[in-house]
């Protein structure tokens, strides 16, 4: 498992996406309160929610919860760095790696 915490994950994956707790908030259906009550508490939320919000934030909720992505060798710090970015991010990179035209 992931060192990260959730709620820093949760941070961390918001600035990356250019979210503000109250945009989360709003686009998943719940109370700004409840995010800062994860943060105060270090609860996770419930299975319902967590599925929204991985939804919004482009990741599976096991990566949310548990910082923990299947089937990616994390011996391969690469393909395991480019496997946390949001699907924009990762597309750009697929963008540039098919320019290269190498593999």
């Amino acid at each position: 498992m992931d060192s990260e915490t959730f709620i820093k994950r949760l941070e961390r994956l918001m600035a990356d996406r250019g979210l503000q707790q109250k945009d989360l908030a709003k686009k998943a259906g719940i109370s700004s309160n409840g995010i800062s009550t994860w943060k105060i508490t270090g609860a996770l939320p419930r299975a319902d929610v967590a599925v929204k919000i991985a939804d919004i934030l482009g990741v599976t909720v096991e990566y949310l919860v548990t910082g923990h992505i299947s089937n990616i060798d994390k011996t391969d710090e690469l393909a395991y760095t480019v496997s946390k970015l949001c699907a924009k991010k990762r597309s750009i990179v697929q963008a540039v790696v098919d320019s290269l035209d190498v593999f």
